[in-house]
């Protein structure tokens, strides 16, 4: 009977390679959990309030048309000495230069609310950037500023919108507090809406078009209502420099 040798070398040699496997596996098996964590966790998302505990807010107007309402809403935060952010679209900044100049001039900050009023998330990331681009060009051409805060059309955005609005170095910003005047639902209603839905950190949105004709009726008794609850309204922009951005 021929008796059994060990091999040392021959056993260290593979253990050496099952080693190695190891490590290989390990090594490809934590890059996969990473791939798969940024691909679960790396959602993109606009910013609809920021964490704050105190008491400071974010009034916002859209605009797209009409000359009714502006004039109107822009006196009564002058006679208040309230400075808030007003998303403009390109289109009625060029057909009605006079109010997105006098909303420059009056110390209010001036955002885009886009070129056409359509869901950007149906198009592709070039026609995106063309539609931010476009407004982006008229804003600054009518007041002399560059916008870098977008409120895109009807609120629409997914993944490819935020990340085409990132590379044109613009922030997708929506709104925590909604007052719904769009709706015409009467001015208390409007009122309510705003002053039950304000928190900390909100952002409030409210319409200076047209199609908003009892905002200016509302807006006294939501600014007073404000200020009674012991908030301070400031832009959208200084509002982001007072706490992190939060999602919803």
């Amino acid at each position: 009977m021929k008796a059994y040798i060990f091999d040392w070398r021959k056993c260290r040699k593979q253990l050496m390679l099952l080693g190695a496997i190891f490590i290989c596996a390990l090594f490809f098996g934590t890059l996969l959990y990473r791939q798969q964590a940024v691909t679960v966790t790396g959602k993109k998302y606009a910013i609809y309030k920021v964490k704050t505990d105190e008491k400071v807010a974010a009034l916002t107007f859209d605009i797209s048309w009409g000359t009714k309402v502006p004039g109107p809403v822009l006196d009564t935060l002058k006679r208040y000495d309230v400075k808030c952010t007003f998303f403009v679209s390109g289109p009625w900044v060029v057909k009605h230069p006079e109010f997105p100049q006098r909303i420059v001039s009056e110390g209010h900050e001036i955002a885009s609310h886009g070129e056409e009023h359509v869901n950007l998330s149906q198009y592709n990331k070039e026609e995106i950037k063309k539609n931010i681009l476009a407004a982006h060009e008229k804003i600054k051409q009518v007041t002399g500023v560059a916008p870098n805060l977008i409120r895109t059309p009807n609120g629409d955005w997914n993944n490819l919108v935020l990340t085409a609005a990132e590379e044109l170095n613009y922030k997708v910003i929506q709104w925590s507090a909604d007052s719904l005047d769009w709706k015409k639902p009467g001015v208390d209603v409007i009122v309510n809406n705003v002053l039950k839905k304000v928190k900390p950190g909100a952002i409030i949105l409210m319409h200076a078009s047209d199609t908003c004709l009892q905002t200016p009726a509302a807006l006294p008794p939501v600014l007073e209502g404000l200020q009674k609850q012991g908030y301070r309204l400031v832009t959208v922009s200084e509002l982001l420099t007072m706490g992190s951005p939060a999602i919803d």
